[in-house]
């Protein structure tokens, strides 16, 4: 449901959450675009920067320049109207996965799951187009819808959160794909790896020389399949920094 006004929501005492809703779609996720590309136009005092979710959108401001019931007021005044946001523009990025094996653990327990084969698993998701509806938990890390799937691939959690989970490691919780750009604990079944960063924190790839993270809220990934030994191909060639990502600069429509 989308709520018929925003909710402000304390945070801590520099973080203020504006909540929309309580649905994971799209039709929320583009709401909170629209609210994010607002809120950044009317430059309100003391507002520092915003981090836009499936359905809310955290706000860090500066407490010593407005006061939290201030930034209220001015966030009620500029988010009385929140515009309708039906087309935004959308990178397409391909990312080579090897799933399965010793970095795909839980491949069968995903197909066990959806009473099809691990086959099945790997086409139906390299198939799909995954949107990206929000970027956080650890540096990168981007949490991914499916769009229009043949099957929606769903699988439970862990029950107790592993302590050691690879970097690249391609994961399904629930109905949603994470990608682990860094190692980590995680709950998430591991499905698969990716060979290629989508965290740089020395930005030592020409895509990352404005901001060490690659994606964004409003991107959408393609998975393509790879083989042990394309993984460790492309593996070298990020060390050796001549790997490019294959990216369409495209526009996508509700």
């Amino acid at each position: 449901m989308i709520y018929e006004s925003p909710r402000y929501l304390y945070s801590g005492d520099q973080y203020l959450t504006i909540e929309i809703g309580d649905e994971m779609t799209l039709r929320a996720n583009f709401k909170i675009i629209g609210l994010d590309r607002i809120i950044k136009e009317a430059r309100i005092k003391g507002v520092i920067e915003t981090f836009p979710g499936w359905r809310s959108l955290l706000l860090s401001y500066d407490n010593l320049t407005i006061r939290t019931r201030d930034l209220i007021s001015e966030l009620k005044k500029v988010l009385d109207v929140i515009p309708v946001v039906t087309e935004v523009p959308s990178r397409l990025i391909e990312l080579p996965v090897k799933y399965g094996g010793r970095w795909g653990p839980d491949l069968d327990f995903v197909a066990k799951s959806n009473q099809i084969t691990a086959a099945e698993v790997v086409r139906v998701h390299s198939e799909t187009i995954h949107w990206v509806g929000m970027v956080g938990f650890t540096p990168g890390s981007p949490q991914l819808m499916q769009l229009d799937p043949p099957l929606l691939l769903s699988v439970p959690k862990y029950i107790s959160p592993r302590i050691y989970t690879p970097k690249g490691t391609v994961a399904l919780g629930g109905s949603i794909t994470a990608i682990y750009p860094v190692v980590s604990p995680g709950g998430y079944q591991m499905m698969g790896l990716t060979p290629v960063p989508i965290y740089d924190r020395f930005q030592s790839l020409s895509i990352f020389e404005k901001s060490p993270v690659l994606l964004k809220i409003g991107d959408r990934l393609r998975f393509v399949p790879v083989d042990a030994e394309e993984c460790d191909y492309l593996r070298q060639r990020v060390w050796e920094g001549s790997y490019e990502f294959k990216i369409k600069e495209e526009l996508f429509s509700i």
